[in-house]
């Protein structure tokens, strides 16, 4: 049978062929292109937000975990632990990091722990070169890969290295240029070696003291939210600032008049040499006394702020 013309006629159409060809011209392209930017611009601050909110979020899970760590040694040894634990000067020392391993879960890694040295000898090396999640703040630049050289720390000159731990307790308070006066007020964790707080000494309540909070970024400096050169300014930089080291500040604000405030006085977010410093957004994460976790403003009244960290201060806190 042979085909019909009107089959063959499509194929021997040439260069007078009307049918129309329909594809997309580059105006259509750039619109969609541009549509698709302005999509993705909507979308990017979304995302930001909903990895900063896990941040947080793992953060608060971090400090609650370690706060009802303390309560759970409280429970078994009288009291919170002591910032520093020391057997013969500093040749056997470690931090609460350490002994709060059992309580977060890290049984096998304080089983390693030698308590016949520091945790900056090199006999604890395989033990502080292990991160422990709980101990670090997601939200710290450079995440669990920050160590701390260990070398020289005062008074010996061993050598060795310990990742770095963001959270602290504080066995002082500096008051000056805060305006703030405190007689005889006290912190939440002790200064003395090898003692405990007894929790019927926290008279100001547990819900209304600091036992932990944030100093994140160390190794690094930071002076606001600069990155600094170098560390050698920062307060002993190499003596603390590793998870098993003794990671106990002063609580403080800082005065307008002296550096590193610059112009104000503030709360925290100021330097990660002394204080609070956190990467949070407007504020920082702090471990309150009976477990629980809070997220303050750095906007927070500097007489609030000090009144939390005090345990028997007798002030009234009001709301924050």
């Amino acid at each position: 049978m042979q085909p019909s013309s009107a089959v063959l006629q499509p194929l021997c159409r040439g260069k007078n062929d009307s049918r129309v060809y329909r594809g997309f011209t580059l105006v259509e392209m750039l619109i969609v292109i541009a549509i698709i930017g302005i999509l993705i611009a909507l979308l990017l601050p979304a995302i930001q937000m909903t990895r900063e909110r896990s941040r947080d979020v793992q953060c608060k899970n971090n400090l609650k975990q370690t706060a009802l760590g303390f309560n759970l040694y409280a429970d078994g040894n009288g009291g919170f632990p002591n910032r520093q634990s020391l057997t013969t000067a500093l040749t056997s020392g470690h931090g609460w990091g350490v002994r709060m391993l059992p309580y977060i879960g890290e049984h096998a890694l304080f089983e390693k722990f030698n308590f016949k040295f520091s945790w900056f000898d090199p006999e604890n090396k395989a033990v502080t070169m292990t991160p422990v999640p709980t101990y670090m703040c997601p939200a710290a630049p450079s995440g669990s890969v920050r160590v701390m050289d260990l070398a020289k720390s005062s008074p010996t000159t061993t050598t060795s290295t310990g990742y770095a731990g963001d959270y602290v307790v504080f066995h002082q308070l500096l008051f000056t240029g805060t305006g703030v006066t405190c007689t005889g007020c006290t912190t939440a964790a002790p200064k003395d070696v090898n003692s405990v707080t007894r929790l019927n000494k926290i008279k100001d309540g547990l819900s209304n003291t600091i036992l932990l909070a944030e100093q994140a970024g160390r190794p690094t400096y930071y002076i606001g939210r600069t990155a600094q050169a170098s560390n050698t300014s920062m307060t002993n930089p190499k003596f603390w600032g590793c998870w098993a080291a003794y990671q106990s500040v002063q609580a403080q604000g800082w005065n307008a008049a002296l550096p590193p405030a610059a112009g104000g006085i503030f709360t925290m977010n100021r330097s990660n040499s002394q204080g609070v410093y956190s990467f949070h957004n407007g504020g920082g994460n702090f471990g309150l006394c009976d477990g629980s976790v809070r997220l303050i403003s750095e906007e927070i009244d500097i007489k609030i702020m000090m009144a939390l960290y005090t345990a028997d201060g007798g002030e009234s806190i009001g709301t924050y």
